[in-house]
Parts: C-alpha cells; sequence; structure tokens
C-alpha cells in the first residue's frame, strides 16, 4: 500500500477501512459459451490521513472497464424520472434558455439524461466511452461522442461548440483514473460568466449509514463528502456553492459547481458541511465502525441464505447489478446457493455474474424461485411494484441492505 499515492493529494498516509479481497471488476459479465474466467483484482476502501479522501487502492484500467460495458441507464423508471426531476430543477433555478445554453453530459451512457434537454429543443452533447451506449444514444439524435473525456478532448469540444452552461455528470466524477485531466477539461468547457457541473454522485455518509458496502468496487476509485470533493476542487479554482441529497442509489447527492465566487454558498450547503464535521466524517473512527458492522452484516446474510439452501428453499438473484457482483463475490456465494440470477438487460443474458458460475438468465423467461435475493436494493420500491403475481403466489423477497429483511 506504501507505493500508492492518494488520488487527490498524492500523499501515501492512509488507513483501511475495509478488505473486500480478491473481486473482478463488477460489469465483466462473460458471455457463458466463452468458458473462461474474470481475472480479480484486490478491492480495498482506504482513507487518506491528509485529504481526509475514500477511495480504493487499485486501478483497473479505464479501457478495461469503459471501453465497453453493458449498464444502461435507462433500464429503469426511477433512474428516468429522478434525471427529469435533475433537469427541471437546474432549468429552473439557472433560468436556462433553450436558444442559447448548451448542455455536456460526461460520461451520459445511453443518453437518458439528455433525453428531456433534447425533447426540450436544447443543445445536448453526450461524451460516452462505451460504443454499445454511444450507439444507443446517437439512435436517440442525441450528439454522443464515443471517447473519454480529458482536457484534450475538451479543447477539441471547444473549438466546434464553444463554452457550455450546464455540464453534467452521474457517478462518472467518482469513476475518474485521469482525475486531473478531466478536472482541467470540466474548468476548460464551463462558461465564465454562468456555467454551473451539477455533479451526482454516491453521497459517503449516507453510504455508510446504509452500510452499502456494495457501492465498493474498481469503477468506483473515490467516494465523496462534500468536504472531500471540495478538497478536490480547490486545485482547480472550482467550488461547490449548494447541493441536495436524494435516495436515489442508496443515497446520493446532487451538487451544484462553478468558477470560484460566482455564486453565493447557500446555507442550505454550509449547514450539510457542518453536519458532515459534527457526524466524523473526516476522521477515521466512523469508518472502523462501518467495517465492523459490515463483517457482522456478512454473517447474518451467510447464515439465512445456508438456512434457506438447508430447507432446499431455492434462491434467485433479483437483477445482476455491478454492486451485486461485489455483494456476490465479498459473501462468496456460488451456484449452489443461488442457482441463478434473472435480469431485464439482454446485455447480461448468458453470461455469469462476474467472478462467479451464477448464469444471469432472461427474467420473464424464467419461472419463480421460492425466494428474490435483491440485488438492486437501491430499486425496492420500483421492483417489488412489479412482483405482485410473484408474492400472491407465495414468493418472498430477500433485502439485503440497509437492513437484513425479508418480504
Amino acid at each position: 500500500m506504501s507505493k500508492f499515492k492518494c488520488r487527490v493529494c498524492s500523499g501515501t498516509n492512509f488507513d483501511q477501512i475495509i478488505d473486500l479481497g480478491l473481486q473482478p471488476w463488477g460489469n465483466d459479465f462473460i458471455e457463458i459459451s466463452k468458458n473462461i474466467d474474470c481475472q480479480k483484482y484486490p478491492l480495498r476502501l482506504i482513507f487518506c490521513k491528509d485529504c481526509k479522501t475514500v477511495q480504493i487502492d487499485h486501478t483497473v484500467k479505464k479501457e478495461i472497464m469503459f471501453g465497453n460495458h453493458y449498464y444502461l441507464s435507462g433500464t429503469t423508471n426511477t433512474l428516468k424520472n429522478h434525471f427529469i426531476e435533475v433537469n427541471k430543477k437546474a432549468i429552473s433555478k439557472f433560468s436556462l434558455n433553450k436558444d442559447t445554453d448548451k448542455i455536456l453530459d460526461i460520461g451520459g451512457n445511453d443518453g437518458t439524461y439528455l433525453e428531456y434537454f433534447h425533447k426540450n429543443n436544447f443543445f445536448s452533447l453526450n461524451v460516452e466511452s462505451s460504443k454499445i451506449q454511444s450507439d444507443i444514444c446517437n439512435k436517440k439524435k442525441i450528439k454522443c461522442i464515443n471517447d473519454f473525456f480529458n482536457l484534450d478532448l475538451s479543447k477539441s469540444i471547444n473549438s466546434q461548440y464553444g463554452k457550455f452552461q450546464i455540464i453534467h455528470g452521474s457517478g462518472i466524477f467518482f469513476h475518474l483514473e485521469e482525475l486531473k485531466s478531466v478536472f482541467e477539461g470540466v474548468k476548460y468547457l464551463l462558461d465564465p460568466e454562468k456555467g454551473v457541473v451539477v455533479a451526482e454522485f454516491i453521497y459517503l455518509p449516507d453510504m455508510i449509514k446504509n452500510l452499502a458496502y456494495d457501492q465498493i468496487y474498481h469503477e468506483h476509485l473515490l467516494y465523496y463528502s462534500l468536504s472531500s470533493f471540495q478538497n478536490l476542487l480547490d486545485f482547480f479554482n472550482l467550488e461547490i456553492f449548494d447541493c441536495y441529497f436524494n435516495p436515489i442509489h442508496g443515497g446520493s447527492c446532487v451538487a451544484y459547481i462553478s468558477h470560484k465566487d460566482l455564486f453565493k454558498k447557500t446555507d442550505f450547503f454550509l449547514n450539510a458541511i457542518n453536519q458532515e464535521l459534527k457526524e466524523g466524517f473526516l476522521s477515521f473512527d466512523v469508518y472502523q465502525k462501518f467495517s465492523k458492522s459490515i463483517n457482522n452484516l456478512k454473517n447474518q446474510t451467510l447464515e439465512l441464505i445456508n438456512n434457506l439452501n438447508i430447507e432446499n428453499k431455492k434462491i434467485y438473484a433479483l437483477g445482476a447489478p455491478v454492486k451485486g457482483s461485489t455483494m456476490i463475490n465479498y459473501l462468496n456465494l456460488n451456484e449452489k446457493n443461488i442457482q441463478c440470477a434473472v435480469e431485464i438487460n439482454q446485455y447480461k443474458v448468458d453470461t455469469y455474474i462476474p467472478g462467479t458460475k451464477i448464469p444471469v438468465k432472461y427474467q420473464y423467461n424464467t419461472d419463480y424461485p421460492d425466494y428474490f435475493f435483491l440485488l438492486s436494493w437501491n430499486f425496492k420500491t420500483e421492483i417489488i411494484s412489479k412482483l405482485g403475481d410473484f408474492r400472491d403466489q407465495g414468493g418472498k423477497i430477500i433485502v439485503p441492505l440497509p437492513n437484513l429483511e425479508i418480504i
């Protein structure tokens, strides 16, 4: 660990929070017919004592993880509706004008976030590194550049389109291998007079409170509080001036960022920063407690699944999200414990859950089990609402987080 340097401050002074073992990168869904195993990498969460940033200490190359993968933003209505609300708030809050203002989405996947702006005749541009999602976005007539965003690409975009009034990133700002080049590019493209970055990220305090260890995976290099995110932005003369919180993904923050001193910081944001300090998220103690709680939850979950296996109950994983790969591998579950996973994302069908031999089947062609193990627990409300027939037939749902429960 001594050779690793902090992704933000380049320091080498760390405490380890939790070691989740050797794991595949979470979207490495290999087709069953290929009969090959995933490569595995260390997955450790650490705390930088110098700048207080929580991060993982191993990097899987971006070309491996993001050159092509199977996650689609448009799979759930919950996320679609969330993006619409984010967009409506931005349009209202910043008085956006469709005739003059331009929208850029970095790592915008299949264009789901930009659909609302596109339908309302705003100039919309997506930068997406994965070809599958890029092609889907372009088919929607939303212009998409199939590349990795960095400073060089931002200069090319600027020469063609000029500055942008809204630059959005959902999750992407903690995925970044080229962290500093990306933020240099963001600063370069951000309108100096009214530009706002709308940054959505898993909110570290909520992740800790929800015991959401399944948010720890190789795509997620960094885990931000508002305080630690601002420590990073200070390097680029950018600042958070407002924010709000949303339950999406098990607890997210939407932060509004601008060039320094462009907007007045809101009381809500300042109070949120003070609350982080009060609750100890810039010290190590809270993360030690998190680690101990995760170990206890692991034991409880395994006891439940083992007891159901003894009773010959059939258990299927419901959904095969990337976060599910972390959970399945950390719990050391296999095809004997979980007979299969069912998915509606056709790109994942006839693959294995990464790191296992648990096959992924198409949900609507698969008979019901006795229990569904809900890996996409953050979309619990929407998913359970669609399982009325399953539940009417006596089926039950294991919800692993934030509290282990059977519905």
